[in-house]
C-alpha cells in the first residue's frame, strides 16, 4: 500500500490549521455597550409612549348631562366664532327645539331654520343669510333645548322637558 505524504512546510510558516485558529474573529458589534444603551433607551421611550396614550383624557369633557341629551355643540362655557352651529345632540326618540338669547335677540328659532336629524333626534340651528341671526354678536349667549317624544307630534306639549346652557361668541 503505497501513502502519499503532504511535502513539508516551508521553514518560518505554522501549519494551516494553526493559522486560522490564530486568526482572531472580528467582533460582532463594535461597541457593544453603546448598542445596549441604545436598545434600552429605545425600550423606555417606546413604554413612556404607551403609557401616555393609555393615560390620556380623550373625552370632550366630564361633564354630564340629562338623560334626554346626549351632547351639545357648544358645550357649556365654550367660545365659538359668530357663525358656529349650535346642536343639541337628544335621545333617538325625541324632538327638540332651540331657544337662544343673547346681545340683541331673544326668541324661539323658527321650524323653517332648524336642520333635524329625526332618527338620532339632533336639532341643530347656524346662522346666516336668511336667518333671524345673520351671525352671533360678540358675547355671552345662553340656549335652551325644548324636548318632548316624537310621538307627541310637531307641536309641544305644555309642559316639555328642558335643558339650558350658556356659551361665549369670540369676536
Amino acid at each position: 500500500m503505497a501513502t502519499t505524504q503532504r511535502p513539508p512546510a516551508p521553514k518560518g510558516s505554522a501549519p494551516r490549521a494553526l493559522k486560522s485558529a490564530a486568526k482572531p474573529r472580528p467582533p460582532l458589534f463594535r461597541h457593544p455597550w453603546r448598542i445596549a444603551i441604545v436598545v434600552a433607551a429605545l425600550i423606555v421611550v417606546a413604554n413612556l409612549g404607551i403609557l401616555l396614550l393609555h393615560k390620556a383624557d380623550t373625552s370632550r369633557t366630564g361633564r354630564v348631562f340629562p338623560v334626554a341629551i346626549d351632547s351639545l355643540s357648544p358645550e357649556p362655557g365654550e367660545i365659538i366664532r359668530p357663525q358656529d352651529t349650535i346642536t343639541a345632540d337628544l335621545a333617538n326618540n325625541l324632538r327638540g327645539v332651540l331657544i337662544l338669547q343673547g346681545p340683541g335677540f331673544s326668541e324661539e328659532i323658527p321650524e323653517d331654520q332648524l336642520e333635524r336629524v329625526i332618527p338620532l333626534g339632533e336639532v341643530s340651528f347656524r346662522p346666516g343669510p336668511g336667518q333671524d341671526i345673520r351671525q352671533f354678536a360678540p358675547g355671552s349667549w345662553s340656549a335652551v333645548v325644548k324636548f318632548w317624544p316624537q310621538s307627541k307630534g310637531v307641536n309641544p306639549p305644555k309642559h316639555p322637558g328642558s335643558y339650558s346652557w350658556s356659551f361665549r361668541v369670540g369676536a
